[in-house]
């Protein structure tokens, strides 16, 4: 339910620009979730659009999610709206220790599908938005609540960058690199036991199972790092290959270097370039 009353924050604000960029609005709405939680979305637009304009809703790592709003270029004629997830985990897994968060995890990737749920609803319902034309982009963590998303709340359209599917094994790889690098070697060997674990216990669902049942009026793009240490490459072309089973309209693009290293990594403009590009390809934008 969106919440109007006096504690919600609606902030309408002009965003410094160069004289030949369109000035934008900013609007920044509380949402309150089931459990009572409170997430802040922030949606950015054009002032004055000319119509109903497209839509991007996008996520990234686990930190910082709204933070990814400012690279998509101010000049287009486009929505762009996220928010923060509502769950801030710890940085390194340490066993047992990281097994107390367990819970409150499992909350926050349940509510992060919640608060989707209502950011796109509270788009399709807004006459300055084109319910035909709202893309999910899913960077790196964010990439499983995109895929999942775009199937169940069926979203036009899909970009997936950095993405995976079986996400115990990725978790499983991402703990034994880290057990190498901080010297305990004998940690490798139940990286992939804490990671099947971890995966139990939050009650992740697995996108290489939703991908297949887009839609033959859908789009996907798949953006893939072609020397990716984080994500091994099986788990990469498991999710790949759930896409072209699908009836979609998939495309895949490979790129040079390794995977996204947070928010403040340079390549996400280019990325979020090509996604917008491909969007415009698609008429999705």
């Amino acid at each position: 339910m969106w919440r109007r009353r006096a504690d919600v924050v609606l902030t309408l604000a002009l965003l410094m620009s160069a004289p030949a960029v369109s000035a934008r609005v900013v609007e920044r709405i509380d949402l309150a979730l089931a459990s009572g939680r409170e997430i802040r979305i922030e949606i950015r637009r054009p002032m004055h659009p000319d119509g109903p304009l497209p839509a991007v809703m996008l996520f990234g790592g686990l930190r910082g999610a709204a933070t990814v709003l400012d690279a998509v270029p101010q000049d287009l004629p486009i929505a762009a709206a996220s928010f923060d997830y509502p769950f801030d985990p710890p940085r390194d897994f340490e066993f047992p220790g990281t097994l107390r968060h367990i819970p409150a995890m499992a909350r926050g990737i349940d509510e992060t599908f919640e608060g989707i749920r209502h950011l796109s609803a509270h788009l399709r319902a807004r006459a300055d938005i084109d319910g035909a034309r709202i893309t999910i982009v899913g960077a790196s963590l964010g990439a499983p609540f995109a895929t999942i998303s775009a199937v169940e709340l069926d979203l036009p359209g899909l970009v997936i960058v950095h993405g995976f599917g079986e996400i115990r094994r990725v978790i499983g790889h991402q703990l034994a690199r880290a057990a190498g690098r901080a010297g305990h070697a004998w940690m490798r060997w139940p990286a992939q036991g804490f990671a099947n674990l971890l995966t139990w216990g939050l009650r992740l669902p697995a996108p290489e199972r939703y991908a297949p049942r887009l839609g033959a009026h859908q789009r996907a793009l798949m953006i893939v790092a072609g020397d990716d240490e984080l994500i091994p490459a099986h788990a990469t072309e498991t999710l790949w290959s759930a896409l072209q089973a699908s009836d979609a309209r998939v495309e895949r693009i490979d790129e040079p270097g390794g995977h996204l290293q947070g928010t403040s990594d340079p390549r996400i403009g280019e990325l979020v370039a090509v996604a917008m590009d491909w969007m415009q390809r698609n008429d999705l934008r």
